[in-house]
């Protein structure tokens, strides 16, 4: 068979494919939608598989390109998939929400990545590394993983308000969660964790990560700076809102401020993340010179 002849099939045989996981995933698909826009933790998840497409559209030429035979070692990821669907149809009575919707996810996943190494092969595999390995983030952390995370999100963001706290010089009674200042107590709540900005942080770094860093070490250092990212925004939002409030008006947590002003501390958030790329594709281009000269 021909070189066009060879890619012509391997197109049609991938929009088959395409139109049958619709098909198959199609309700899976719709109740994770549903999830996402009704879950404030999980509101991210509809842009995932747009940010995939787009960076995989990105590389496309390399990804799809010609390569011989078809290659069954991609069945396994196709395997995968398939247990993990007939699981997730045998126990989803007996699963949360949640966590059905992780199982029935991770097997449109696996089923994906499957399909295109069956059908372009393993170097589509490496050259849709970053794409397809985002697509994970389509999949809603299960309850059992999900808590201790906000757990320990929660306990760094009290620890590191109470240290902001005392550099202020604020007279403040700390019991485990709560703190009594003048005429005002508040508890660092589980809403207060920040998870939601932790993993909108952890996307951004890794997008960011792989468009304006080279170096594997520094982009895993990027992902890691999520977390004291997230507890010092955390710190500063908690101490922001009870200084306010103990100080100027109570009212001031049952405002808009509170309940909506996230948003202001998450482009700090953000700034601080941008420092760092600076700084690290700063110190990579100073290694590249000096490797060079």
């Amino acid at each position: 068979m021909s070189g066009t002849g060879r890619t012509n099939g391997r197109s049609g045989a991938f929009l088959l494919f395409l139109a049958a996981w619709l098909v198959l995933y199609r309700s899976s698909l719709w109740a994770l939608f549903r999830f996402a826009w009704n879950d404030d933790t999980f509101s991210y998840i509809p842009l995932v598989p747009l940010v995939s497409a787009y960076l995989a559209y990105q590389d496309r030429g390399e990804i799809f390109r010609e390569r011989e035979g078809w290659h069954l070692s991609a069945g396994a990821p196709i395997l995968a998939a398939a247990a993990l669907y007939a699981y997730g149809i045998a126990k989803g009575d007996f699963l949360g929400r949640g966590d059905y919707l992780a199982v029935m996810t991770a097997s449109m996943v696996a089923c994906n990545v499957g399909w295109i190494g069956l059908t372009y092969g393993p170097g589509a595999w490496k050259a849709a590394a970053f794409p397809l390995l985002f697509l994970v983030f389509m999949i809603p952390l299960p309850k059992a993983l999900l808590d201790p995370i906000v757990s320990a999100l929660q306990r760094g963001s009290a620890e590191i308000s109470y240290g902001f706290f005392q550099l202020a010089g604020v007279p403040v009674y700390r019991d485990g969660f709560t703190f009594s200042l003048p005429g005002l107590s508040i508890e660092v709540a589980r809403e207060c964790s920040g998870i939601r900005s932790s993993l909108s942080l952890v996307l951004t770094s890794l997008i960011a990560g792989h468009l304006f860093l080279r170096r594997a070490g520094n982009k895993l250092l990027l992902v890691l700076s999520v977390v004291p990212i997230t507890v010092f925004k955390n710190g500063v939002r908690i101490v922001t809102l009870a200084l306010l409030g103990a100080y100027v008006d109570r009212r001031i947590l049952g405002s808009r401020l509170h309940q909506n002003g996230g948003i202001l501390f998450f482009v700090m958030a953000l700034g601080l993340m941008g420092l760092l790329v600076w700084g690290l594709r700063r110190r990579e281009g100073k290694g590249a010179k000096n490797a060079h000269s």
